[in-house]
């Protein structure tokens, strides 16, 4: 604990000396030059009372002029006539100005009938015109006119003279002088001695503390008050004596006072450079502050660095100032030890607090700045910068706002239109507050325009925000799960145009409402359909289970439910594999294995897997199969799948004694169409698009064999090759067409 005061003790010793050390020099500098002479008698202050006494005593003793003298010694040269007129206007200029102000009041008059006003005014005109031509032509109506001047120059000098007389009175009190005219002789001195050699010896005695030889001008100062007054005559001559200072007199009082005060400074000046160099030598060891460091430090870190240089700033701006109050009072101390001694001691501890403040300050500001990467890290988290940013981003945002007002042109047209018909109406309405001010009855016309110009505004700005609010009114139904009624489309803006993809979007939000509903009905089916179908045998199969325990069946019934059972488990396991398949296909994780196939191969391998199921058919088949092969990269195992699933829907769905048609060609260069066509035994009432869904089938009432998702994996399949499947109805015509692409490198003939 005793360290810890003892450290701040001595932190605020070194902060005291730093104030009285700075201090010791702003003193020398600012007083220092009026205490550098010998004594009080060498000083400017003595020198201008001495001259001002010789200036007064010249003026009321030795060389007096009365008034009289003054104005009788004025004179008036040509050069004085001619630069008297030169400095009036040019005759013709005058006469007319004079014929502006009296020709309307003589006017006036007359329309007033007023014959005695109208003849003052002629008179008083041609009476005006008369001096001004005498300005010109007459040399001794100009000369009066310039003594006069000079007349009231020499009263207005007296006029000084006399109110001047009461310092000299003081000052004549405070000198002893003895002076002799250089011409006649004649003695004025303010002793008892009239002999000239005992009164420099009296001046120059032990009764006086400063004595001077003087000698005064010939010119008295009226000469230099009156421009072109008249040097001095005869009468003024020089004079040559001694001015001196008796100890009694409140100079003295002046000059001891001065000496004790040069004494006071230059001794505080050494004791402040003292401090100043013992100080710096100990300011590393006294400076060293470490009670609550770390916790100051980490405060102090959090505050920005601007701040903090603002912060040093002003803590360093105000020790300065507080250390140049103590500078500037340090005489008046001095003169008024008592009445100053509270304030300098004030000073003192206020500017002692605000040195350790800056000081404290300055160790943590610079710490931490060890170097310019710590300045830079610092510099970024400043308030300025952080400023200067968000300016920046303020600004960018702005800027784009700006730019996105001309995403569409004629909104941002509008937008300066507007504008500019606003700063219009600003400029009206400002020329018409000026045309109110001065009483023009024009803003009668102004007004009613004005008015006219704000409704088309009012009435042109309030139709676009009505049309907005009737499209954010759409798009806010479109939120809500409702479809709005048809936006009118208007003009062709911005608002138009969202108008227009507000209407786009209703009609999709009306076929997406359409889509859902048909995606619910297609998922009921879907239930009901797999219900059906995976019922259906496994019903059959309880049931011969159920008989096969019964005891009263045969041998040869048991084999035939044992057969009727293996049957009703295949197609069973059928189905849950093709829907097992087409659920892997439709979800993308099936893998193909793509090579170089021939379709018009894989083709023929399909038919002659049903070739005795179309030789026993009544169905006539068309084939149309191109010679030549033709090569796609492909899975052929599946692409073969796909081709089994359409021909064998055709020999199940095809109306006996009909044909069925199944073809093969390039429709472009790089395309390649298969084509499956057959009327059907079943009337087709769904879309085709539906008959893609699983457990579809072209026999509504499901008595035919078959799982219902032979078209779901062909489409999977080819979907997967990226491919097209293309299903078409015409009434019973069923059409079904496989588009692929063709190898780069096949040649078709």
């Amino acid at each position: 604990m005793d360290t810890k005061w003892k450290n701040r003790t001595l932190f605020a010793l070194c902060a005291f000396m730093l104030v009285i050390g700075l201090s010791g020099p702003l003193v020398f500098f600012d007083q220092g030059s009026r205490y550098l002479h010998r004594d009080y008698y060498r000083t400017a202050d003595f020198t201008r009372q001495l001259k001002q006494f010789a200036f007064f005593l010249n003026l009321y003793e030795l060389n007096p002029i009365s008034k009289q003298q003054a104005k009788s010694s004025i004179t008036i040269t040509e050069d004085e006539i001619m630069s008297y007129r030169g400095q009036q206007a040019p005759l013709a200029d005058q006469l007319n100005a004079l014929r502006s102000e009296y020709e309307p009041l003589i006017q006036n008059a007359i329309e007033s009938k007023n014959d005695k006003v109208a003849g003052y005014y002629k008179d008083k005109l041609e009476l005006e015109q008369q001096n001004l031509m005498k300005l010109y032509e007459d040399d001794e109506y100009v000369t009066a006119l310039i003594r006069k001047d000079k007349e009231q120059q020499v009263d207005s000098y007296y006029e000084y003279e006399e109110n001047s007389r009461s310092e000299f009175n003081y000052l004549r009190d405070q000198f002893d002088y003895y002076f002799r005219n250089v011409s006649t002789g004649e003695a004025h001195t303010s002793l008892s001695a009239q002999n000239e050699y005992t009164a420099v010896n009296q001046l120059n005695g032990d009764g006086y503390s400063y004595a001077t030889e003087y000698r005064t001008d010939a010119n008295h100062y009226i000469y230099s008050w009156i421009q072109g007054f008249e040097e001095a005559d005869a009468s003024n001559v020089p004079h040559r004596g001694w001015i001196a200072v008796p100890k009694t007199s409140a100079l003295q009082e002046s000059a001891d006072k001065y000496r004790r005060e040069q004494i006071l400074l230059f001794a505080y000046c050494l004791l402040s450079a003292t401090l100043l160099v013992l100080c710096f030598l100990r300011m590393r060891k006294w400076l060293v502050v470490r009670t609550e460091r770390e916790r100051l430090t980490t405060n102090y870190l959090r505050i920005p660095v601007d701040m903090r240089m603002l912060l040093l700033a002003a803590s360093s701006v105000l020790t300065i100032a507080l250390i140049a109050q103590l500078a500037d009072r340090f005489i008046s101390f001095i003169d008024a030890p008592m009445v100053y001694g509270g304030t300098l001691l004030s000073i003192i501890a206020f500017a002692t607090i605000g040195m350790m403040l800056t000081i404290v300050q300055g160790q943590l500001f610079t710490n931490p700045l060890s170097n310019w990467r710590a300045v830079r890290e610092e510099w970024t988290r400043s308030l300025l910068m952080r400023g200067v940013i968000r300016t920046k981003a303020i600004f960018t945002i702005a800027l784009n706002q700006v730019k996105d007002s001309f995403i569409y042109r004629n909104t941002g047209i509008r937008l300066l239109v507007f504008a500019f018909i606003m700063i219009g109406l600003g400029f009206i309405e400002g020329f018409s507050a000026s045309v109110v001010q001065y009483g023009d009855p024009s803003i009668f016309l102004f007004t009613p325009i004005l008015v006219i110009a704000i409704i088309a505004a009012l009435l042109l700005f309030n139709k676009q925000i009505a049309y907005l609010n009737r499209v954010a009114q759409a798009a806010d139904e479109l939120v809500a799960g409702r479809t709005p009624s048809e936006l009118p489309l208007t003009g062709n803006g911005v608002v138009a145009a969202l108008a227009s993809n507000i209407n786009a979007l209703r009609r999709g939000f009306r076929t997406l409402q359409n889509e859902q509903a048909k995606s619910e009905r297609l998922k009921t089916e879907l239930i009901t359909n797999v219900s059906h179908d995976l019922r259906t045998p496994l019903t059959s199969i309880i049931t011969y289970v159920g008989l096969l325990k019964s005891e009263d069946a045969t041998a040869e019934e048991r084999t035939a439910y044992v057969n009727i059972i293996d049957q009703k488990s295949k197609r069973l396991k059928t189905m849950i594999d093709d829907l097992f398949e087409v659920s892997t296909m439709a979800s993308g994780n099936a893998k193909l294995t793509q090579a170089k196939t021939d379709l018009v191969q894989l083709m023929q391998q399909s038919l002659a897997e049903y070739k005795e199921a179309m030789d026993s058919s009544d169905v006539q088949f068309r084939i149309s199969l191109p010679e030549q092969p033709i090569y796609v990269l492909a899975d052929g195992q599946k692409l073969w799948r796909a081709f089994d699933n359409l021909i064998g829907n055709m020999v199940k769905y095809s109306l006996s004694h009909t044909r069925a048609y199944i073809t093969m060609q390039v429709i472009e260069p790089r395309r390649v169409t298969i084509t499956f066509k057959n009327v059907s035994k079943y009337e087709i009432v769904d879309h085709a698009d539906e008959l893609f869904e699983r457990f579809k089938r072209g026999d509504a009432s499901r008595h035919t064999e078959g799982s219902g998702l032979g078209l779901a994996i062909a489409k999977s399949i080819v979907d997967l090759h990226e491919g097209q499947l293309i299903l078409e109805t015409d009434g019973d015509l069923f059409k079904a067409s496989i588009i692929l692409s063709l190898q780069e490198e096949a040649a078709i003939a």
